[in-house]
């Protein structure tokens, strides 16, 4: 046994049952974490998903974690974090999972209803209802009615909106935690609430769109030596 599967056997994993998303190859399916680790998790989903392409998964706190499948086999993958989750999100992964039973808690990891979402990012991004609703080629009643909960919108649809409200269609389906605190960040205002996590997450973000390039080609490293 090498060092490295020593440690990844040594490595405490969680086991709960997680509603959320993982989106693969540009769509984004239902998923249901079932064991997870800082390293990696175990999920269920009724989605073919592929070994060759990359993963992400919709995390309570993080928002959108790329990973890896492993394996597969009858609608369980295993599968590894490309960058090791944080004891903080591995918590709050354990947090969300409690509040399953809960009717309120019916889409995502981030509290929130869809059509709440839908909302808060559109303030968040300074939009109004009918500005919004003019970018994505729908009416303002309809606007309303996603931020009401009364209609979900087609796929087509969520893929405009998303792009509009500068998340990935599956953060705006299944969470997109702490974007409210990172467009602060992005808009130079400083928040002293903004976990590590987070903040490394939205310099990402940011680092990326400025260089034109994809968020999973930059790094940042942080050399406690010199603190």
């Amino acid at each position: 046994m090498t060092e490295a599967d020593e440690r990844d056997r040594r490595q405490p994993r969680l086991v709960l049952r997680l509603s959320t998303g993982v989106g693969q190859s540009g769509r984004a399916f239902d998923a249901e974490i079932l064991n997870l680790s800082r390293e990696g998790m175990l999920v269920k989903t009724q989605a073919e998903l592929s070994l060759d392409d990359p993963l992400e998964v919709v995390l309570p706190q993080s928002g959108a974690v790329k990973a890896k499948v492993v394996w597969g086999a009858d609608e369980l993958y295993g599968c590894s974090f490309a960058t090791p989750i944080s004891q903080e999100e591995l918590e709050a992964a354990n947090d969300v999972a409690s509040l399953d039973d809960d009717p309120d808690h019916r889409f995502g990891v981030d509290h929130e209803t869809l059509g709440s979402r839908i909302k808060r990012l559109r303030v968040t991004r300074g939009h109004t209802m009918r500005g919004l609703a003019e970018r994505v080629g729908v009416s303002k009643p309809t606007l309303w009615k996603w931020e009401g909960d009364q209609v979900r919108p087609r796929h087509e649809t969520m893929q405009r909106l998303a792009n509009e409200l500068e998340v990935s269609e599956l953060e705006l389906v299944y969470g997109a935690p702490g974007l409210g605190k990172a467009a602060a960040i992005a808009e130079g205002e400083a928040d002293a609430t903004l976990s590590l996590a987070e903040l490394v997450r939205v310099s990402r973000r940011r680092i990326a769109q400025a260089a034109g390039v994809d968020e999973a080609s930059v790094d940042i490293n942080i050399n406690w030596d010199n603190g």
